[in-house]
């Protein structure tokens, strides 16, 4: 038995490039690259933090603005409030001085009271006369003139209670 039929050829080495020597890294160079590898990440570090920094002035600038904002339309409120108030009160200043009038009072006793102008006025003088410490003197008239002044003083009473009831106590300023 036969082997199968080969080719043998002469083997022709390729060539191979020359070894070379390549020098083993230095502790300098994993020293300066352990350095830029740190100053990078200080540097990265430095650039967060100013980022970070930069974005909080920009929240607290926006927010002062809307602060601001919010005090600024409180204020024209509480200024439209002020106007409204004083125009309440000069109404009511105006109000209580037309109440307060002569003229009002007076229509106030002819409507209410049915008062009118007297026909004839008459003063009485109630001070006691200067110069004089003796007894009051007793005269027929004396029950009768105590009776009507004790009266008028009761009637002019009760019309003074009923003015300042209906017109009100307008001069308390």
């Amino acid at each position: 038995m036969g082997l199968p039929a080969r080719k043998l050829e002469d083997r022709v080495e390729r060539v191979r490039p020359q070894l070379r020597l390549v020098p083993a890294p230095q502790a300098k160079s994993r020293r300066r690259s352990a350095a830029a590898s740190s100053a990078a990440r200080d540097l990265y570090v430095a650039f967060c933090i100013l980022v970070a920094v930069f974005a909080l002035f920009a929240v607290g600038r926006v927010w002062l603005s809307a602060a601001a904002a919010e005090a600024s339309i409180a204020s024209g409120k509480l200024r439209q409030e002020i106007k409204a108030e004083r125009f309440e009160g000069d109404m009511l200043e105006i109000q209580a001085s037309r109440l307060a009038t002569p003229s009002r009072i007076e229509a106030i006793a002819g409507d209410a009271m049915g008062m009118g102008a007297p026909a004839k006025v008459c003063y009485i003088d109630i001070a006691a006369p200067v110069g004089t410490a003796s007894a009051p003197q007793s005269s027929p008239d004396t029950g009768l003139k105590k009776a009507v002044s004790s009266a008028m003083r009761l009637a002019a009473g009760e019309a003074q209670v009923l003015l300042v009831g209906d017109v009100g106590l307008t001069s308390s300023r």
